[in-house]
């Protein structure tokens, strides 16, 4: 066989092992859930420590740049968890800290400790739940250069339910 052939066939299973990883990537980045450390979850804990529970619930290998989760109330961003370089094995869940930032750091510690307050029944609704959305948004790359991202919406009260594992879903 010459040369030629080899670099040729050497080079095809490595883009097809590049596409193949980042269809992966894509495909896992839909499938990962999200739970909080502690028991009990807190967007004022969220917000304050960062931290959360990420799990794999698939038996390969998943890899991306960036997980963020979004704030958002009354269509407005007003602060952003960022986690990046995210590794997650098999079949596995980690813990990761993660840094927030807001423009409007008063405004979102009220909000959070006024809905942790209102979805544990000790303060009656004052706040329209339907104000605050949680986006949450996965970067990868493709072929490892081309950048995209899968994102998720959920009301504030679906977040907080998934975030305590309400449902029993959480597979790790």
């Amino acid at each position: 066989m010459n040369k030629h052939t080899v670099i040729v066939i050497v080079a095809s299973i490595a883009i097809a092992g590049s596409i193949v990883f980042s269809s992966w990537n894509i495909f896992s980045a839909d499938q990962i859930q999200f739970k909080a450390v502690k028991q009990n979850f807190s967007y004022f804990e969220l917000l304050n420590n960062g931290k959360i529970s990420i799990c794999n619930p698939l038996p390969f290998y998943a890899d991306f740049d960036t997980v963020k989760i979004f704030m958002i109330y009354e269509g407005r961003n007003i602060g952003v968890l960022g986690l990046s370089g995210v590794f997650l094995e098999p079949n596995s869940e980690i813990e990761i800290q993660g840094k927030f930032t807001s423009d409007s750091f008063k405004e979102i510690q009220y909000l959070s400790l006024h809905f942790d307050a209102m979805y544990n029944d000790v303060i009656p609704t004052r706040i329209d739940q339907e104000k605050m959305n949680i986006v949450t948004e996965i970067q990868t790359k493709i072929i490892g250069f081309i950048p995209y991202s899968i994102s998720n919406q959920y009301p504030s009260f679906e977040f907080w339910k998934m975030m305590e594992d309400n449902n029993k879903e959480y597979s790790c």
